[in-house]
């Protein structure tokens, strides 16, 4: 089973759900919305709320900016990127933008208009902000950081044929257009929410009061917007900006050349009840409805469905770490995780169908793939020569066998053939004594050997159900005959006690001996040294 944390920052709010996988069922495992004065610790918060330390995590790009260009069908994709490239510094140099400042990437789509010609969504975003985030979770496991409004499209199964706009009300508002199965445009909004909840804070005092309002907001239609004008105090202040959201996307879905058969609407906007209905009548041909995640059954939640779906951006980035990932879209650098988890060392059909075996090793992939290939080898090479002489040993007695029996005949029928027999006899010997010899040699391998074969094996097997959550292995060693040393740190100092004192009470080791440890920064170190038993 795999999982992935899935973060949404947005000024100063955060949405977070950690799902997890099995086979094909997903599963949030805890989610929630927080707000926040400082990233770094508001990160680490959620990240030890949810014990995702050794959890891959996703996490959106913010204040992105999104550009469309039109290049060759035909060209490698090393030129298209050239290309795309000098299109975008011809753009910022029109727009007064420095692009030294900007880490961009781009998603090639269909042309229906021209079809020698891909058309590129090129995505750009401030380095500065990626590069605090990448710092930040440098010390976890940093899956990947894309544009939210195109992971977005990982919550609904789209048919190919379908065209579909999903609108995601946030403190920006973003629509995110999907034409025959296949993103094609992202646009935002001049109207967002983020107006709202300055003015609402400015009041309360607190950002937490001004992001809870839209959920007790209850909308009809036109006509009937409210049957108690009393029933929330910034009623009049939200729904005017409701409105305008709704016109400025009729506007915009207006401009498309192709139909659109359905409306999504997700974000901080979608926990307004009954918000659907409303922007039906904006929309009379058109199909709206909030936006649930495929895999949620509401029939069967014990929570409601609107706590999820406040966290929908949250769930979409989960889903990318979880197979759902457009790469081509990916700020993060390549994952590279430093430490081996035994615990979550599990190797599946579903992970070695989903494994892109053309990006680069890890050193830690490198080293383990290696241990693997030595150990195949040395199983094959065990069997084969051992097949080899246990093959040619039989061949040999049975040989001997037979020409005992026959000289056995020949001395009852022949006295004459004394000599030849006894010669006979001497090269039956010499063979006997080559098997001999060579079961000897296997036996006396067996007694020198100084360690079992299965003690190495058996000692990790057992670390790994005995070792607490919180502790985790440096590096195992074995230095000489049965001397085992181990490496480990933890954030405190009773989970390492514990941890020796499991190795002594379960007899893993013997003669156990471990330091008081050495801290650094807020990680304790110690060694633990002992013998097989």
């Amino acid at each position: 089973m795999s999982s992935c944390l899935g973060i949404y920052v947005d000024k100063n709010l955060i949405k977070y759900a950690k799902l997890s996988k099995n086979k094909d069922t997903f599963k949030v495992e805890a989610f929630n919305v927080e707000t926040f004065e400082n990233l770094e610790d508001a990160l680490k918060k959620v990240i030890v709320e949810t014990n995702s330390y050794k959890v891959p995590i996703s996490i959106n790009i913010s204040n992105e900016l999104y550009n469309y260009f039109d290049v060759f069908s035909v060209l490698e994709k090393k030129d298209i990127t050239k290309s795309l490239d000098i299109e975008f510094e011809m753009l910022c140099n029109e727009k007064g933008y420095d692009k030294s400042l900007l880490e961009s990437r781009y998603l090639l789509m269909d042309n229906k208009e021209d079809y020698e010609k891909y058309k590129a969504l090129y995505i750009s975003a401030n380095k500065k902000e990626i590069d605090e985030k990448i710092n930040i979770l440098s010390n976890y496991k940093l899956f990947s950081m894309t544009p939210v409004s195109t992971s977005i499209t990982n919550l609904v199964e789209v048919n190919e044929h379908e065209n579909i706009a999903i609108l995601n009300i946030e403190n920006e508002t973003k629509i995110t257009t999907v034409i025959d199965g296949q993103i094609s445009r992202v646009d935002i909004l001049s109207t967002g929410l983020g107006d709202i909840v300055e003015k609402i804070n400015s009041l309360e005092l607190s950002w937490k009061k001004a992001y809870d309002v839209f959920k007790n907001i209850i909308i009809y239609n036109h006509e009937v917007t409210s049957l108690d004008e009393n029933e929330n105090e910034y009623f009049d202040v939200v729904m005017p900006f409701i409105d305008k959201i709704a016109k400025e996307m009729k506007k915009t879905l207006n401009s498309f050349n192709e139909n659109i058969d359905k409306v999504y609407i997700t974000g901080m906007g979608a926990t307004i009840s009954n918000i659907d209905l409303y922007f039906q009548d904006y929309f009379k041909s058109i199909q709206c409805e909030v936006l649930k995640p495929f895999f949620i059954d509401p029939g069967s939640l014990k929570i409601p469905t609107k706590e999820y779906i406040e966290v929908n951006s949250a769930i979409a980035l989960a889903l990318d770490g979880l197979g759902f990932i457009n790469k081509d879209l990916n700020f993060a650098p390549v994952s590279k995780f430093e430490n081996i988890d035994l615990e979550n060392i599990k190797i599946s059909k579903e992970d070695i169908k989903e494994t892109n075996w053309k990006e680069p090793f890890s050193i830690q992939e490198k080293l383990i793939t290696r241990l693997i290939v030595v150990f195949v080898m040395a199983i094959i090479i065990f069997i084969t020569f051992g097949g080899i002489i246990v093959s040619d040993s039989n061949k040999k007695i049975e040989v001997a066998n037979k020409k005992l029996e026959e000289s056995k005949n020949q001395i009852n029928m022949i006295d004459s053939q004394i000599s030849q027999i006894q010669s006979y006899t001497n090269t039956y010997s010499s063979i006997i004594d080559s098997v001999d010899s060579l079961s000897e040699a296997t036996e006396n391998t067996k007694n020198n050997r100084v360690i079992e074969k299965d003690s190495i094996p058996n000692l990790l097997t057992n670390i790994m159900f005995t070792i607490p959550q919180q502790v985790q292995i440096v590096s195992i060693e074995n230095t000489e005959d049965k001397h085992i040393v181990i490496e480990a740190v933890s954030e405190k100092y009773e989970q390492l006690g514990y941890f020796v004192a499991a190795i002594k009470n379960n007899n893993l080791l013997v003669n156990v001996q471990s330091t008081s440890g050495t801290k650094s920064d807020s990680v304790v170190q110690i060694t633990i040294e002992g013998d097989l038993p």
